[in-house]
């Protein structure tokens, strides 16, 4: 007993200094966990590969293998599914933001919460209990931030991801059964809009972007060719509609 109130007198008559190191402490740890962002190294590499491919298009598969191991396994299966869609295979993975310098935070706690003791076997200062409960709601604070401040680092790793997937999408190559769905889907949507010269016209480069020479099943021909002759019926009944 005799130590137990050496140690709290010894906490009542250095209190200006210890406390002040001790809210300190507490600054740095906020400031420490709220910078410190899980998607860090994994955003680098993502932007790397993404301004890779953006360049050298044809080394899509190189750039992809420096990848963290969870996506380099998405790309694997992508390679092997089949597909020239990545969004069908890519999926998004978060990350636990995990807690730095838990040590030091049980640390402040417990010296912080020896004052209650101080308080009620050296002195009534209530000073000890103000400062309790500003440091509880200051932690209380600073977890609250910290999960803002997560969200926000997995929302813009998300956009990360995204920008990665679309580029990989805009480098591979396209099967022809996908040109013609997108060729069939693109034309139906000039169809339902008034159907003009502008509208043909985009009719037309649209058939040029989609490669008018790819090979194509009967059915996929007569998809485009149905949507195609729609269009254009559709521009004939418009221009006759038109005062000479």
């Amino acid at each position: 007993m005799y130590y137990v109130m050496r140690i709290l007198n010894f906490l009542d008559s250095y209190r200006i200094a210890i406390l002040s190191a001790l809210f300190g402490a507490l600054v740095l740890f906020a400031v420490v966990n709220w910078l410190y962002d899980p998607y860090r190294k994994q955003n680098k590499k993502l932007r790397v590969c993404t301004k890779g491919m953006r360049s050298y298009p044809s080394k899509a598969a190189l750039y992809m293998a420096r990848l963290p191991e969870d996506y380099r396994r998405q790309w694997r299966a992508f390679v092997n599914c089949g597909t020239d869609k990545p969004a069908l295979v890519f999926e998004f993975i978060p990350r636990r933001k995990r807690l730095l310098a838990p040590r030091l935070l049980i640390a402040l706690s417990v010296l912080m919460s020896l004052y209650v003791a101080v308080f009620a076997a050296v002195g009534f200062n209530f000073v000890y209990v103000v400062l309790q409960i500003v440091f509880w709601l200051a932690l209380a604070l600073i977890f609250c931030i910290d999960r803002v401040v997560a969200r926000r680092y997995t929302r813009r790793a998300k956009r990360t991801f995204g920008q990665l997937v679309a580029q990989l999408s805009a480098v591979v190559p396209k099967k022809p059964s996908t040109l013609a769905e997108d060729t069939v889907t693109a034309l139906n949507k000039l169809n339902k809009s008034e159907v003009d010269d502008k509208a043909v016209g985009q009719a037309s480069e649209i058939l040029r972007r989609k490669g008018l020479n790819e090979e194509r099943t009967v059915e996929e021909q007569r998809r485009i060719n149905l949507a195609l002759n729609g269009l254009l019926q559709a521009y004939a009944a418009n221009a006759q509609h038109k005062p000479v």
